[in-house]
């Protein structure tokens, strides 16, 4: 990996000093005191944008947090498990260039990278490590106070059906355990992305300046995954490993990761399967009508376990702690023990009593965030902890997700012009499909079509044209004249002031 990470951040640091200032493809705000940062655009484009606007905040953490108390400010130990990250760990190329993105954004936000106790600057590999954190205490000798926990619970069937709000539909709600660090405690952020790759959706985490894998996530098409610790962190094979954050967040960001036309929790399953991890973790996803639970460890691989496999929890439930149940023999745990005691008391769940259930039974002093998710009624809540105050004691903030999932285009009028929306039709198609659009004035149009693995197929518009409403189509072949078989599609629309892309379902 060593020699891939330097060979592509070699060519974009290079690429960069020969271009102009990069745009910050990014807006923040704050929504009931929590902050929000929004970024749109290529993994590097939304990388350059965090470490512009956040900049000073992943300096602070990683110089205080990861370096600080993780690493206890000894820099030979910190230096050691970088090289071993180098060395061990595979890191696709969209979040080598991401992540060099963040470290050109706060250059030229000028943030001084300087860190005294590495005697050298935090860079881009820096960045990739602090998201592998949980993996790289799998080794051992960091910090004996860390704290990471996490529980969780999905609900839905026969345990909502009573709740006219729900209806048998799904909520799920998380505590994420970590240690109460100051530098964590004062920069909650809940990032928004938009990504402008044609085989990605829009997602948000829940997280800190600077970690951007999925460690709470949630995204557009209702699906979300939130991970845990597991009890056991043996490991065996050290080659070719993935951090766990990552190989999450590509089964969230990524449009129908396992091919099978359909948005759900499979597509984390086979994101987590497809990697090998060092640590042991717990994977809790769920998306509108039922939740899964991924076990996986460096030794014994992956299981998936659902609600048919409880024991002590009742069905259309399912909870997640830090210890295996099927990975491993069950190991004694308080709260899952305490929310079994509530369920076999009370099996019919509703909004208000998830909540309400998971801190009662799993709450800890070390809880920084308190996450529910009710994908049907677009409803996101989320409180986050203050010193010597949980995050599920505090008041949440509440979030509909169409308005999240939204740019601001008054903010930023580039985002949007009077240029229509591509529509497709017939959508799923047989033969041919029509894609039409509308332009106000002339401009430079490209309009092509991709595969799931973002390979072009096809371009069917690229020239400039003139004001007025257009249609093209597309006969599921390819620039060889080669027939296409079915599955999902995508086009790309670009023009000199905004891209869109979409889907195309062929059916033969």
């Amino acid at each position: 990996m060593k020699r891939k990470i330097i060979s592509l951040i070699f060519f974009l640091i290079i690429f960069g000093s020969f271009c102009f200032a990069q745009i910050v493809n990014g807006d923040t705000l704050t929504v009931q005191g929590e902050k929000i940062l929004k970024v749109w655009g290529t993994h590097y484009e939304r990388g350059y944008a965090t470490g512009y606007l956040f900049g000073n905040e992943i300096k602070l953490i990683s110089e205080e947090y990861f370096i600080g108390c993780v690493y206890m400010n000894n820099a030979a130990l910190y230096e050691s498990r970088r090289n071993y990250f180098l060395d061990n760990f595979e890191i696709e190329d969209k979040y080598i260039q991401e992540a060099q993105g963040i470290i050109d954004g706060m250059i030229e936000a000028e943030i001084d990278l300087f860190s005294t106790i590495l005697q050298r600057d935090i860079d881009s590999i820096d960045v990739l490590m602090s998201n592998a954190i949980v993996d790289i205490l799998a080794l051992g000798g960091l910090n004996d106070d860390l704290e990471f926990g996490c529980s969780s619970l999905s609900s839905w069937g026969e345990s909502t059906i009573l709740d006219p709000e729900l209806a048998g539909n799904l909520v799920v709600t998380r505590n994420m355990d970590w240690m109460p660090h100051p530098a964590l405690l004062e920069n909650h952020l809940l990032v928004v992305h938009f990504p402008s790759e044609v085989d990605e959706v829009n997602w948000a985490c829940f997280t800190f300046p600077g970690l951007f894998g999925a460690l709470s996530a949630i995204n557009e098409d209702g699906l979300c995954a939130f991970m845990n610790m597991g009890n056991n962190n043996n490991y065996t094979n050290e080659e070719d490993l993935h951090p766990i954050f990552l190989s999450i967040r590509n089964g969230i960001e990524m449009y129908d990761y396992n091919g099978d036309y359909e948005i759900n929790a499979e597509d984390i399953v086979a994101a987590v399967q497809e990697m090998l991890h060092l640590s042991g973790s717990i994977v809790h996803c769920a998306n509108e009508s039922y939740g899964l639970v991924i076990e996986c460890n460096n030794v014994n691989g992956t299981e998936i376990r659902d609600d048919t496999e409880n024991t002590v929890i009742p069905l259309y439930h399912l909870t997640a702690t830090n210890h295996f149940r099927k990975l491993y023999p069950p190991a004694s745990c308080y709260r899952y023990d305490n929310i079994a005691d509530s369920l076999a008391e009370n099996s019919n769940m509703n909004v208000h009593r998830s909540w309400n259930l998971l801190g009662g039974a799993a709450g800890v002093s070390n809880n920084l965030h308190t996450i529910e998710f009710t994908p049907t009624l677009n409803l996101i809540k989320w409180s986050t902890a203050e010193i010597g105050i949980p995050a599920y004691l505090q008041i949440p903030a509440e979030f509909d997700t169409e308005e999240l999932f939204l740019l601001n285009t008054s903010t930023h009028p580039e985002l949007l012009s009077e240029i229509s929306l591509v529509s497709t039709f017939p959508n799923p198609f047989y033969s041919i499909a029509s894609l039409s659009f509308s332009l106000p004035e002339a401009t430079s149009v490209e309009l092509s079509i991709y595969n799931i693995r973002g390979q072009k197929l096809t371009t069917l518009v690229n020239e400039r044209k003139g004001r007025g409403e257009y249609t093209v189509t597309w006969n599921g072949m390819d620039d060889a004249g080669n027939s296409v078989v079915s599955g999902v599609y995508f086009y790309r629309f670009e023009t000199e002031y905004k891209s869109e892309s979409g889907r195309l379902i062929l059916l033969k």
